[in-house]
């Protein structure tokens, strides 16, 4: 993966092979955006415990609809709005490699 940063340097993204991941693509700073081919979600990581008002309230948002959630002993990637026919798992393995790679933003 291929870091993409900001104006300050700082980690936003990263490029891969054949998409790019972001961390946040809203205003508020509550979620990301992956796309592998033509194919995309939204993202995010979340925390009953640790995550901060916003993302408590899109995590309740986002639970009302079409969504994946890979939990990993209470820390979850939270995946939704998905479009095109690649799978939530194909989309999961993007997050985690970069997340695994220490790109990724931690709650």
């Amino acid at each position: 993966m291929e870091m993409l940063l900001n104006e300050y340097d700082m980690v936003v993204g990263a490029k891969f092979e054949d998409g790019t991941i972001q961390d946040y693509v809203d205003d508020k700073n509550t979620f990301g955006l992956v796309r592998i081919e033509n194919h995309t979600a939204n993202w995010f990581l979340y925390n009953d415990l640790d995550s901060d008002d916003e993302s408590k309230k899109l995590y309740n948002e986002v639970i009302k609809k079409e969504h994946f959630i890979h939990d990993e002993h209470g820390e979850k990637i939270v995946i939704f709005n998905k479009t095109g026919k690649k799978t939530y798992e194909d989309f999961l393995k993007k997050i985690n490699a970069y997340i695994d790679d220490g790109l990724g933003q931690i709650i």
